[in-house]
């Protein structure tokens, strides 16, 4: 068998295909100032003052908007700034839980029943259905089509003694799930991938431990305990916990109303019945081809369990697996966003800072199945000094991914092929030499149009990425995102795009909550 190991190049897209590589929206403001100067022209009878207030206007929207090197313009940094004044104003960026003392201070609480960037979201009540054990929330946020998600918990693929062509196949099988699910016969259209880092709970292992010492009855064996309590004691501050979550996104397409239509009709069961039977049937086919891509065992979700992942992966203190207090209206944390990070708890004693991974930095080339292995598990764990002790990094990984039919996918293949290569083709008439810039890309949407040749079997997909880094102090978390930024750097990422000024915002993209990616024309 080849030990060779299954790559892929996922960082040929370093710049839009659009005029000048400028986004939508800047060129559909040129577009109006253009349509205003040659208004302001014929208004004015072609006189001076009119050309001079044309020329004017062009100038100014083209300083405004103009973005240099991939940054922000003077607009959207001036937008973003009347944005967070805004929500201070309003005081989205904090709030409290009940059980915060400041709860209900008319000084210190705004009044959220919930905290502000949840939008529109909530479980669906499954009383009645004969699915009450199903945990299934129903999103209907402005701006993107209403749709349902359901948290699975993932052992994930097992580590130790494995050779390159274990993990390919693994990758392998990995790919062939997410190929049955972009399928037409499919209704989940997109997953959120999640990988929470925290310091591992010793409790239970303690408690065994010391059971099975109460038991020993012979004297010879003290040095040895204690040599072993002495080494749970060294180990136990740097040891690092690794959990895996699937979230499903199930759109309300029109296909999706007509199945739920159909199983209404042939069960005579109520609406939000046949929605929650529909997705029963979806989230258990996902399931079950988790389980033969070898990711080990999954596990459905319900609310209690659902909930208490959601307050962990806000809360260090809070633990994963401890949900008897959990709930839908009790799971949020207090906290307050700030500009370089979010404080969480009433004594604001973690802080959380979220950054994107913008696929544009993304290194151009081959990646192998291990290609974030450094991000995800070999992160370095913080020292400590003599005023705090050693911990793990905690962090949290999401990776937001949409499906694309097959057909739409070569269609945009094709065209993002044909005009790289006509783009090349002028620049040689020319004579004229860039940086790479246009190889690069003209070789990702190359490597695009092959893959998804009709009988690949593959499908298209968009996709973005974010990490959440929490730290006991500011200083604890710049230590620790300097860590991250080093174990990015070593999974070929270039770049983390801080979230600053809404990290309260930015932070709900690292939750189970299949969130995070806008809908493109590709995948609407």
């Amino acid at each position: 068998m080849s030990t060779e190991s299954r790559t892929a190049i996922l960082g040929g897209e370093i710049a839009r295909r659009s005029w000048l590589g400028l986004s939508r929206p800047v060129l559909l403001i040129w577009a109006l100032a253009l349509s205003g100067a040659v208004a302001i022209y014929v208004l004015g009878g072609g006189q001076t003052w009119a050309i001079i207030a044309a020329l004017v206007l062009l100038v100014a929207v083209f300083a405004a908007t103009m973005e240099w090197h991939d940054k922000p313009s003077w607009a959207a940094r001036r937008a973003h700034s009347l944005r967070t004044w805004g929500r201070r104003r309003r005081g989205e960026h904090i709030y409290r839980n009940p059980c915060d003392p400041a709860f209900g201070d008319p000084e210190r609480d705004p009044g959220w029943a919930f905290p502000p960037p949840l939008g529109n979201i909530a479980p669906l009540s499954l009383g009645g259905t004969g699915l009450d054990d199903m945990w299934i929330l129903r999103c209907a946020n402005p701006g993107e089509r209403v749709y349902f998600s359901v948290l699975l918990a993932v052992e994930g693929v097992a580590d130790g003694l494995r050779g390159d062509a274990a993990y390919a196949a693994s990758s392998a099988a990995f790919g062939t799930f997410l190929a049955q699910m972009a399928r037409a016969s499919s209704h989940v259209r997109g997953v959120q991938l999640l990988h929470r880092s925290v310091p591992h709970d010793m409790t239970p292992h303690i408690h065994w431990a010391q059971t099975r010492v109460a038991r020993l009855a012979d004297a010879r064996l003290t040095p040895a305990v204690e040599s072993y309590g002495a080494l749970i004691d060294v180990t136990a501050p740097m040891a690092e916990e690794h959990r895996s979550f699937v979230a499903l996104r199930i759109p309300q397409t029109e296909a999706f109303m007509n199945e739920v239509a159909r199983v209404a009709h042939i069960k005579n069961a109520t609406t939000i019945g046949a929605i929650a039977q529909v997705v029963r049937d979806e989230t258990e086919r996902a399931a079950r081809l988790l389980v033969l891509a070898g990711m080990g065992r999954v596990d459905v979700l319900g609310e209690r369990r659902a909930c208490a992942v959601i307050r962990a992966f806000l809360d260090p203190d809070s633990k994963l697996d401890r949900h008897r207090d959990a709930g839908w209206d009790t799971c949020w944390p207090s906290y307050v966003g700030g500009r370089d990070s979010m404080a969480i708890g009433p004594d604001r004693e973690w802080r959380t800072r979220v950054g994107y991974l913008r696929p544009q930095a993304i290194e151009p080339v081959p990646l192998g199945p291990l290609w974030l292995a450094p991000l995800l598990t070999g992160v370095e764990a913080d020292p400590g000094d003599d005023d705090i002790p050693p911990m793990p990094t905690i962090r949290t990984l999401s990776v937001r991914i949409d499906f694309v039919p097959a057909q739409r996918a070569r269609t945009a293949a094709r065209g993002d092929s044909t005009a790289d290569h006509a783009r090349r083709a002028k620049e040689v008439r020319r004579g004229k030499l860039d940086d790479g810039s246009t190889e690069v890309l003209a070789g990702a949407s190359e490597r695009r149009r092959q893959d998804l040749m009709p009988g690949s079997g593959h499908h298209g997909a968009v996709y973005t990425a974010s990490v959440a880094v929490t730290g006991r102090s500011e200083d604890d978390l710049d230590r620790a995102c300097l860590r991250v930024v080093e174990a990015a750097n070593e999974s070929a990422i270039t770049e983390i795009d801080w979230a600053t000024d809404q990290h309260d915002v930015a932070v709900f993209t690292t939750l189970p909550l299949a969130r995070g990616l806008a809908a493109t024309p590709h995948t609407r």
